[in-house]
């Protein structure tokens, strides 16, 4: 199932953009499913479900779209923290 709804977009943001209205229904897309990854509504397998990416796929995207978690940052900051401790 999905769903369909309209957005409207003054001309001058569409300019700002930088798009064409025929490529702001995808950037759209991605831009919504981005901010819900971030928020932990959706797994990475979610992502590329809704955006028909493979696994690889989908990490190039969630990279591009700088769609790091609050706690992956967090995770690995503390693995670098204890790697560190473990060379000393």
């Amino acid at each position: 199932m999905s769903a369909t709804f309209e957005v409207s977009l003054p001309d001058s943001l569409v300019r700002v953009l930088g798009s064409n209205a025929a490529d702001l229904p995808r950037q759209t897309l991605e831009a919504l499913v981005a901010q819900t990854y971030r928020a932990g509504k959706l797994t990475h397998a979610q992502v590329g479900e809704a955006l028909g990416l493979d696994r690889w796929e989908t990490d190039g995207f969630l990279k591009a779209a700088h769609a790091q978690r609050a706690w992956e940052s967090e995770e690995l900051s503390s693995d670098l923290e204890h790697l560190r401790s473990i060379g000393k």
